[in-house]
């Protein structure tokens, strides 16, 4: 994890271990501990045990306390009032040391801060953009077809997925199945050539960017 985000993961649980607990694994017995000092909670998905990890967050809810579902089979970040439900864990951990040193400083949760980070989500909205335009809508530039250059479930698909859900923070589920609904009506047209797709992956990016400025 360290060399994967730039970061030494073990330092920080030194650093801030007066107020960072980090547990590889809970029990149902654990809850109540880890609920009663939380301000914040923050979970990868593949927690085992299922109903552990569905109990934590019903007692979270329950007692107003932030929490954050995490897991890199996420594409969007999906915000359920103060908390997230679904957030990439590349994203999460690119902006933890600076969700953690907010804390630290002012001894409040920014969960916007957690979601959105410094510079991540610019850097990689850029990234993005330079992989699709100069790779496979390049490749693809004669005789465009969105299925045949966007196969589901390949890599160029799931970045331009990324790109698009990245243009937009969801307050809730349904906004997400709104916008997911709008994806597959924005690059599934008949019409849709690689200029279109060209144009509207630098409105995404930009998008992206200026909310950064």
């Amino acid at each position: 994890m360290s060399e994967n985000y730039k970061f030494d993961f073990t330092s920080i649980l030194k650093t801030y271990s007066s107020f960072v607990d980090w547990r590889k694994i809970i029990s149902f017995n654990d809850i109540d501990l880890i609920i009663s000092n939380a301000a914040c909670i923050l979970i990868h998905d593949s927690l085992d045990a299922k109903e552990d990890k569905d109990g934590l967050i019903a007692i979270a809810k329950k007692k107003r306390i932030p929490y954050c579902l995490f897991s890199n089979g996420f594409t969007a970040t999906i915000f359920d009032g103060d908390s997230i439900t679904e957030i990439k864990k590349d994203r999460l951990y690119n902006n933890l040391l600076a969700f953690i040193d907010y804390y630290s400083a002012k001894h409040a949760i920014n969960l916007k801060l957690l979601s959105l980070g410094q510079n991540y989500e610019a850097e990689k909205a850029v990234i993005i953009q330079d992989k699709l335009i100069n790779g496979v809508l390049f490749k693809n530039r004669h005789n465009f077809n969105f299925e045949i250059a966007f196969p589901s479930g390949s890599q160029d698909f799931k970045d331009l997925q990324e790109l698009f859900y990245m243009s937009e923070l969801f307050p809730d589920k349904e906004s997400f199945e709104i916008a997911y609904n709008n994806f597959e009506e924005k690059f599934y047209a008949n019409d849709t050539t690689g200029e279109k797709m060209k144009v509207e992956i630098n409105l995404l990016t930009n998008k992206i960017t200026q909310r950064h400025e």
